[in-house]
């Protein structure tokens, strides 16, 4: 009788450690692996201003990379290191991209290929960040005597070189996207203004002046 009395106490105990570790993962599993961003109020050139004081404060140490991270599109952002936009152009999540950059050593990934060269661009998510994306301290164009404008047409690119610029076909201007250019001109008078340098953020547009960032493309003069 002890022992069937035992047996059954022994079967309700497992059965409440079962459904406890079964609550436990179905809970787990409904976390979504991103989480929804924060959608970033105002015209679109107030919202680029805030990607790019993000990217300077992640980069700087004073804002960390959730404030970053919080920004981008739930579909990701496309990496492009140059404005020539192409499929196979790395696309990270919030998620993946804030993995790679907390590593001390975080994986070689393929970026995309050098114009003219044709070799891959293969890189780690630091090496890349400060090549390709913050070359140059973009949120303060007004005292490093840079300019910032919205692309309406293909006319209003700075950066123009021998590459072919497809931002506007592949991000059409619609309702749906905006594109900001932060450019740089030369600096160095030996280079002959060739060393003119850009940012070019993507907006998706969310609806009532609510955007996103789905891309973040170089521009540079290119052979």
């Amino acid at each position: 009788m002890f022992r069937i009395i035992l047996r059954a106490k022994i079967r309700i105990i497992l059965f409440f450690v079962f459904m406890v570790l079964l609550e436990a993962c179905t809970g787990s599993s409904s976390t979504p692996a991103n989480p929804p961003p924060q959608f970033i109020s105002g015209t679109a050139l107030q919202a680029a201003n805030t990607v790019v004081q993000k990217i300077n404060q992640l980069q700087n140490g004073s804002g960390g990379l959730t404030p970053f991270v919080n920004l981008f599109d739930s579909s990701g952002v496309r990496f492009s290191a140059d404005y020539y936009i192409e499929n196979s152009d790395l696309v990270l999540t919030a998620s993946a991209f804030s993995s790679d950059y907390s590593l001390q050593n975080p994986p070689i990934k393929v970026w995309g290929i050098y114009d003219g060269r044709g070799d891959p661009i293969s890189m780690h998510i630091r090496d890349y960040f400060n090549r390709f994306v913050w070359n140059f301290p973009y949120h303060n164009y007004s005292a490093n005597n840079a300019t910032v404008q919205i692309i309406n047409s293909d006319n209003d690119f700075k950066s123009q070189g021998n590459l072919i610029n497809n931002m506007l076909s592949f991000y059409p201007l619609s309702s749906q996207f905006r594109i900001v250019e932060y450019h740089q001109s030369g600096i160095n008078p030996s280079n002959a203004g060739m060393d003119w340098t850009s940012l070019l953020v993507v907006l998706k547009n969310q609806g009532n002046s609510q955007w996103t960032l789905v891309g973040l493309a170089h521009g540079a003069w290119t052979i």
